[in-house]
């Protein structure tokens, strides 16, 4: 019984995506839109541009300054927001079930500039996979009846907000299985069960993007190809 939840925890630490494939491949390298993934240290995030943000999205321009990418985040309502993490703050979040905020951070620059290339990935969505993460991402944030989200800390005109969110915080339904939810929406191959810390996720967008430049050179990711044959499954390690 030991070796066995040794074995469950060891699979819970690390995330893995094998047998997972790429959905929603681009037709042509035309149709390709960029995405980004991002890390700081425990906790992940996506970028888009202001131009993908969309109906679904653009909202978020009428709480902060403008900026060129937004990023999203999703976390503990009180660890997320605190201005210091005391032993209580940090307790709670780990043993209970809490509610959980957005955090959007506006960009004047590209990620990989903005963060000086530090825990920026690029990644490369088709629209409909785009279209599919970007609904993920506004069902992430609470609404009232008349659709208006519910901004909580921040300036109104800073560069970055939080905002009521859906879904509850757990040990086991963290930031960076969020991120995963999301990139599996847009139809990145990743784990969304045990994918709970940041490097797991860092580790499998890598295998995801190889896996994607792979495809394309060998001409699975553009043309009518795409649509007759299933592209190979990743046989990343986790």
């Amino acid at each position: 019984m030991l070796l066995i939840f040794s074995l469950m925890l060891l699979l819970m630490l690390a995330g893995c995506a094998a047998g997972k494939k790429w959905k929603y491949l681009p037709a042509s390298k035309a149709e390709e839109r960029s995405v980004y993934v991002v890390t700081h240290g425990w906790h992940t995030g996506i970028v888009l541009s202001k131009g993908d943000l969309g109906p679904e999205l653009g909202f978020v321009q009428d709480f902060l300054i403008p900026g060129q990418y937004y990023e999203f985040g999703w976390g503990e309502a009180e660890f997320y927001q605190a201005d210091k993490v005391t032993a209580p703050i940090f307790l709670k979040a780990v043993l209970w079930r809490n509610p959980s905020v957005m955090h959007v951070v506006s960009l004047p620059a590209p990620p990989a500039t903005f963060y000086s290339g530090k825990g920026v990935i690029e990644l490369n969505l088709s629209q409909e996979g785009l279209q599919h993460l970007k609904d993920r991402l506004r069902a992430s944030f609470e609404f009232d009846q008349q659709n208006h989200p519910y901004p909580l800390k921040g300036r109104p005109t800073g560069d970055n907000r939080f905002f009521k969110g859906e879904d509850y915080y757990l040990i086991t339904n963290t930031c960076n299985r969020w991120t995963a939810k999301m990139l599996e929406s847009g139809g990145v191959p990743i784990d969304t069960v045990f994918t709970l810390r940041a490097a797991s996720v860092v580790r499998q967008v890598n295998e995801a993007k190889k896996e994607y430049l792979r495809l394309r050179r060998s001409g699975g990711v553009t043309g009518a190809a795409l649509h007759k044959k299933s592209p190979p499954a990743i046989t990343g390690r986790g």
